[in-house]
């Protein structure tokens, strides 16, 4: 007989041979598709938390591994190959850790030099100057973009040293979404990924994602621009579309209809316990008092709920610890594998030896004397 377990296991054996990893890594991208949807979804579930003076998200990427992110609210924007990190109006590129750089990486580093500076003018256009003597180049993923034309007539796309050009053509923008609007299926996605702007410092590579060192530019006013034209339409969950879950002494290869399992349904309808009469029917054992007046389970529901409440209170606090992007100066989002390495090691529990049981244990209960004697030295 077929067996689909067997069948569905040695394709997924199969399916895993070709994985570098056994698992997935973390802030690490392998298709260009995911990596844009990713970004995107991350700024629209953080929406509510960015604040009206932040104009853009800066991510740094280092091949396809993410080493940094921050929000930009700078009227101008320097991105250089300083080891400053990142300090509200500059990111120094070289002031992220990454455990896994290789050595051409590490040297490409040495010669972004001043970088390049980046602005927003009043009508939502990012303006780009290069100041470094080092290429840099504009990434362009497809032809549907919102990258300036002066942009795609340079040859290979390297900017000029000393000359502003405009990155991010908000008008251009606005074309290609009402063209997108006027289609019968508009793809919103598609106009999602024309709100970030790719610039590759040094060498510039055919993928993008085997550059060295790049840094992704997401327009936050587009997004906010194309949010009120272009909502997102939320998928509302419709139960008629739910599969049927079968009952247990359902046989998935009856005929419907049948009278087999619908006279076991029938009888195990009968078998069901009576219901038990409300507590405050006449007559029905009422609920422990206590010292303080409340009933016993109406202090536990309040000391069950005193608990749930503080522990959503620290969640919180962290949350707003490490969400809010101006937590700690406009610091960088450094990924986890940065941060454990500056975490102390933890101390090895202590080996703990049993404690051997009273010899009279087993005749232990409750008139016999022992209780009171080895209740606190066990704890119960």
């Amino acid at each position: 007989m077929v067996s689909r377990r067997k069948i569905l296991g040695r394709s997924q054996d199969n399916l895993n041979v070709d994985l570098p990893y056994g698992e997935e890594e973390e802030d690490v991208w392998y298709k260009m598709d995911k990596l844009y949807k990713d970004h995107i979804q991350e700024v629209l579930m953080k929406w509510e938390q960015i604040d009206d003076e932040i104009w853009s998200k800066v991510i740094v990427f280092e091949r396809n591994r993410r080493v940094a992110k921050a929000y930009a609210r700078a009227p101008v924007l320097t991105v250089n190959g300083s080891d400053d990190g990142f300090d509200g109006f500059r990111i120094g590129l070289c002031g992220f850790e990454n455990p896994m750089r290789d050595p051409r990486t590490e040297e490409i580093r040495r010669h972004i030099g001043h970088g390049v500076k980046v602005k927003m003018d009043d009508q939502g256009n990012i303006l780009i100057k290069r100041v470094s003597k080092a290429g840099v180049f504009v990434k362009v993923p497809s032809d549907d973009n919102a990258v300036n034309n002066d942009i795609l007539r340079l040859p290979n796309y390297a900017l000029e040293t000393d000359k502003p050009v405009m990155l991010f053509d908000i008008n251009k923008f606005q074309q290609n979404v009402k063209r997108e609007m006027r289609r019968q299926y508009p793809d919103r996605s598609k106009l999602e990924s024309q709100c970030v702007c790719v610039i590759a410092f040094v060498k510039s590579e055919p993928d993008l994602l085997d550059c060295p060192i790049w840094v992704m530019i997401i327009n936050i006013v587009a997004m906010d621009m194309l949010k009120s034209k272009f909502p997102p339409v939320k998928v509302v969950p419709n139960i008629r579309n739910r599969p049927r879950i079968p009952l247990p002494d359902e046989d998935p290869y009856s005929v419907a209809g049948s009278g087999a399992s619908s006279g076991s349904s029938v009888k195990d309808r009968k078998d069901k316990p009576p219901k038990l009469p409300p507590r405050d029917a006449p007559g029905y054992p009422g609920p422990v008092s206590r010292s303080n007046g409340k009933a016993e389970y109406d202090a536990l529901d309040e000391n069950a709920f005193r608990k749930i409440q503080s522990r959503n209170n620290n969640n919180k606090a962290k949350d707003r610890k490490y969400d809010d992007p101006y937590y700690c100066g406009l610091r960088a989002r450094i990924p986890n594998f940065a941060q454990s390495k500056s975490k102390d090691k933890q101390e090895p529990p202590r080996a703990q030896y049993p404690v051997p049981a009273h010899p009279m244990w087993h005749t232990r209960s409750y008139d016999s004397g022992m209780e009171t004697e080895w209740e606190s030295y066990w704890g119960s």
